[in-house]
């Protein structure tokens, strides 16, 4: 068997993978009103403007399917939540699917201790915000921030691990048939590498005077039929985070080769916020700096990505 044809086999197998997740997990509740609440977003989009879809947060994996145990991963959201003020702020409308408990664009700018939040689901984050009087200039213009960008925002929370998967692939599919090239996929999520099918499952809740076997199957990687079948138009970014340096670009490589898509955000867990390295589909190699840790090295991602995708609009 050839390379090439050892590569349509894998493809094959991972489409299979990717079907028989979505058979065996059940569709959130409100999926079918949630999705026709983004066909009218992404329908307000100016002939001209783009939008993104950015992926942000931690996914929960139940162990019961009356779930009171769970698997989790960590994941605050951060650089999604601060990429999608700097998109907002490049013209961009932005979906933000998000986990539930992770942090929100402008909400990351106030100081905890300040804030009491009233969180809506599709709308700017602030109800309530007090504030200390040293604060309140600063504090103002978050507020004002938000307040623009409102209109362009698009908050959908999720929770667990079969949400997310079915808000991606729903939402991807709409943005192919309503934008194509003009959309963006900007896959910054935790997303769990582990899941546990419905029938290795217990229906009640375990308990700790039996020592519990949980049989953990690998997550399907959605990233494949997210670049080729649901949204092949679309410009697709994913993130790859590594803690050894000597193999993070043939890392990056490898996923382009294997999914196709446009581009890996590739950023050592020690120096994420200091450093990283776009790698291109087309083989180029892109080093962000950003010496000042003041600053939100997000900003630099955003402006290479704007750049880049404008020119994939151009030419597509």
């Amino acid at each position: 068997m050839t390379d090439t044809q050892n590569a349509n086999a894998s493809d094959q197998e991972d489409y299979r993978h990717c079907e028989e997740y979505f058979n065996d997990v059940s569709a959130p509740l409100a999926f079918d009103e949630t999705i026709s609440n983004v066909q009218l977003f992404i329908g307000k989009c100016a002939p001209n403007q783009r939008t993104v879809l950015i992926t942000s947060g931690a996914t929960m994996v139940p162990i019961e399917q009356n779930t009171v145990n769970y698997i989790d991963n960590f994941s605050t959201g951060a650089r999604g939540a601060a990429s999608a003020e700097y998109f907002l702020e490049n013209g961009y409308q932005v979906i933000f699917l998000h986990r539930n408990t992770s942090i929100k664009p402008y909400e990351r700018l106030i100081p905890s201790a300040l804030k009491v939040l009233e969180v809506g689901s599709a709308a700017c984050c602030f109800s309530t915000v007090k504030v200390k009087a040293d604060q309140f200039v600063k504090v103002r213009g978050v507020l004002e921030q938000a307040a623009k960008y409102t209109p362009s925002l698009f908050l959908l929370p999720y929770e667990s691990l079969g949400e997310y998967m079915w808000f991606l692939r729903g939402i991807s599919i709409e943005l192919q048939q309503i934008l194509g090239s003009r959309a963006m996929i900007y896959s910054a999520g935790a997303v769990a590498d582990f899941y546990v099918l419905q029938r290795d499952m217990p229906e009640h809740k375990l308990h700790s005077d039996v020592e519990p076997t949980i049989k953990l199957s690998l997550t399907p990687k959605m990233l494949l039929p997210l670049s080729n079948k649901w949204a092949p138009d679309c410009y697709v970014v994913s993130f790859k985070l590594e803690t050894d340096p000597s193999i993070l670009i043939d890392r990056a490589k490898k996923a382009l080769m294997t999914y196709h898509h446009n581009m890996v955000v590739a950023n050592i867990l020690a120096t994420r916020r200091k450093t990283v390295t776009l790698v291109e589909s087309t083989g180029k190699v892109i080093q962000i700096d950003n010496p000042n840790q003041a600053n939100d090295i997000e900003l630099l991602i955003v402006k290479v990505l704007e750049e880049r995708h404008g020119e994939y609009i151009k030419r597509s």
